[in-house]
């Protein structure tokens, strides 16, 4: 995981008619904890009059992350801002970060020292779930401003405008939300309605936040909160907007999108949720992020029939293919329950596309365990991997696993390189059966001649089209052989060929 995800945006954003986010004297937070070290957070001097400060706010870990990143921007638009182009313009640096593993607290920590470095003149703000999980860490940093938690986040431009602002992090996170409370959930509840952003013709939309499981190896409870449903007709809102900006796929994201609707009155189901979506997506498609398989029931998984405007690929949340340490994850389901539900979904559609996420030397995890998360690959025709090296998380159940139980270093290495080449494996055994059947492919880029877009069942696809301008188009492309170094398929668009988004022919 890069310190900038590929759903990253860098955004550049500058305060208009005169209007600073920080005045001449003004106090930025700082906890008790700081206050008694001595530590002062940096204040950015006042500009010359009317001379706009810019911003810029740089995204880390999951696709959740960068949905919030554009309702921040989106706020801060609202409030009277304009982006800019040039991050080395930018006056104020705002970093959402992640902190599922200590490979992604390290990076974030080597980006915000290296911003501190190379931008002296500017002021950083931390924000995200490492931000909630650790603000101290950020206190002492070169010119680091402010700390802002996940729940502060819908308030952070207020927060600037108020210059007085609250200690980072004070809304504790592991309580249960009471009902009916403003504050419970995140930005995603009570943020803005988004305008169709970056011209993206694929389109994040969240629609739940936050976590019940509490599996044993995860912090994400503690720094999201208990899970929050957003309100249907808020998605219903969001998602018309978006359809009506030009977007053409809709992507279904949260912490833990299967508990969609458990805490809403009355409550709803996922499969609830994507029924309301699926009429509006008839001349587009919908697309659902990762999920736990346990929570697809026999009304979801039937909305996965060919022809449906719901896309053949889910991203599964397994972990582990062995009972024994599913059960001390926390996880719910046995290995065979999981495979029944890979197994009834191809029969529904024999063209579904599985990935999935799997973790590598969780403690007391045997040869034979191993074995068993190995086999669950090949079994399961799972193409699409996500390996993670178990990563120890502070005050987690797993993180109190005797030391005689951790598996040493590098045969938790050589087991995540073996999976990963187990899906690899399944990866090219999906190619050759992937060349017999033509793409139905979503144009995001056009670059001169050619054109490049991702399939309904998530593989990039590059083709030449003579149309001069075709983004956020759907074309039915035949795929005549995988580009091994651009890691995508080659295709060409037949001499007739309909615009799937539109229903019109092009005869070339």
């Amino acid at each position: 995981m890069g310190p900038i995800s590929r759903w990253s945006s860098s955004k550049r954003l500058a305060m208009n008619g005169g209007k600073p986010f920080l005045k001449e004297g003004s106090m930025c937070v700082t906890s008790s904890r700081q206050r008694r070290k001595g530590g002062v957070s940096p204040v950015l001097p006042m500009k010359e009059k009317n001379t706009p400060y810019s911003v810029t706010i740089l995204t880390m870990g999951c696709r959740v992350n960068q949905f919030e990143t554009d309702l921040i921007l989106k706020m801060g638009l609202d409030s009277g801002l304009h982006t800019t182009d040039s991050v080395d313009d930018a006056d104020i640096i705002i970093i959402n970060t992640c902190s599922v593993t200590q490979e992604s607290e390290r990076q974030a920590r080597k980006l915000i020292r290296r911003l501190g470095r190379d931008h002296p003149k500017a002021r950083l703000v931390v924000t995200g779930c490492y931000a909630q999980r650790s603000p101290e860490t950020f206190y002492n940093q070169p010119n680091v401003a402010l700390v802002v938690g996940n729940q502060d986040k819908k308030r952070l431009w207020h927060l600037w405008d108020q210059n007085t602002l609250p200690k980072p992090c004070d809304h504790p996170l592991t309580e249960p939300a009471e009902p009916g409370n403003s504050d419970a959930g995140g930005i995603a509840a009570y943020g803005p309605i988004l305008d169709h952003s970056e011209n993206r013709a694929r389109t994040p939309l969240q629609i739940q936040d936050g976590c019940d499981r509490h599996c044993t190896y995860c912090l994400i409870p503690q720094v999201r909160g208990p899970s929050v449903s957003i309100h249907p007709d808020r998605i219903m809102a969001q998602a018309e907007r978006y359809l009506q900006a030009g977007s053409r796929e809709l992507v279904l994201l949260g912490i833990d999108i299967g508990s969609f609707g458990r805490d809403l009155s009355p409550p709803w189901t996922l499969a609830q949720m994507v029924k309301a979506l699926l009429p509006l997506c008839q001349t587009g498609r919908l697309r659902l992020s990762s999920v736990d398989p346990m929570d697809l029931d026999d009304e979801m998984m039937a909305l996965f029939a060919p022809g449906s405007p719901l896309c053949p690929h889910l991203h599964l949340s397994i972990q582990s293919g062995d009972d024994l340490i599913r059960k001390r994850m926390g996880r719910q389901g046995s290995r065979q329950e999981l495979l029944m539900r890979i197994n009834q979904l191809r029969r529904i559609n024999p063209h579904m596309v599985f990935g999935a996420d799997l973790i590598a030397g969780f403690p007391t995890e045997s040869d034979e365990a191993f074995a068993n998360t190995h086999s669950l690959i090949a079994e399961g025709g799972i193409s699409l991997l996500h390996v993670f090296p178990y990563s120890q998380r502070p005050n987690t159940p797993a993180a109190r696993f005797p030391s005689h139980s951790l598996v040493p270093e590098p045969i938790v290495k050589q087991r995540a390189s073996i999976l990963r080449q187990a899906g690899q494996e399944q990866f090219n055994l999906r190619l050759k059966s992937r060349l017999l059947y033509p793409a139905d492919v979503l144009v995001e880029k056009v670059d001169g001649a050619w054109v490049q877009g991702t399939s309904e069942d998530y593989y990039s696809v590059r083709f030449i089209n003579t149309l001069a301008d075709i983004h956020g188009a759907m074309r039915r492309v035949d795929l005549t052989e995988f580009d091994p170094t651009q890691e995508m398929f080659l295709g060409v668009v037949p001499q007739v060929s309909t615009d799937l988004s539109t229903g019109s022919v092009d005869k070339w």
